[in-house]
């Protein structure tokens, strides 16, 4: 009798670590969501602020430096929204592994069920 409380933990547990993966995956898919809109947020700035350069600047103004500014804003969302895919693949991954885990302890009692003769 050991054995099917050992395994019934052991899926309960399964179960418990796959539900936390699946709500990390959820807080990763709104970090990237939000990620997603900074870059296109800052990929229209860049745009609009090439289509400024032909504004009339003078010494103190000169026209390229909103560009310029434009692409370092854009160059960090870069890197902010592909830190936020890598978290998010790392969470798939952990969440597959957990459910690949369940899947297992699944089998295993129903094994012991079917050696049982309860299947």
């Amino acid at each position: 009798m050991s054995t099917r409380a050992e395994l019934e933990a052991a899926l309960a547990r399964a179960e418990a670590d796959w539900r936390t993966a699946n709500r990390h995956l959820d807080n990763k898919q709104g970090e990237r969501a939000k990620a997603n809109e900074e870059w296109a947020k800052a990929d229209a700035d860049r745009r609009r602020a090439a289509t400024d350069r032909r504004k009339p600047g003078s010494v103190w103004n000169p026209p390229g430096i909103d560009r310029r500014k434009a692409d370092s804003d854009r160059r960090r969302a870069d890197a902010v929204r592909d830190q936020a895919n890598a978290e998010w693949d790392q969470a798939l991954a952990a969440r597959r592994e957990a459910r690949a885990v369940w899947d297992q302890a699944r089998a295993a009692l129903d094994a012991l069920d079917r050696a049982e003769g309860k299947g």
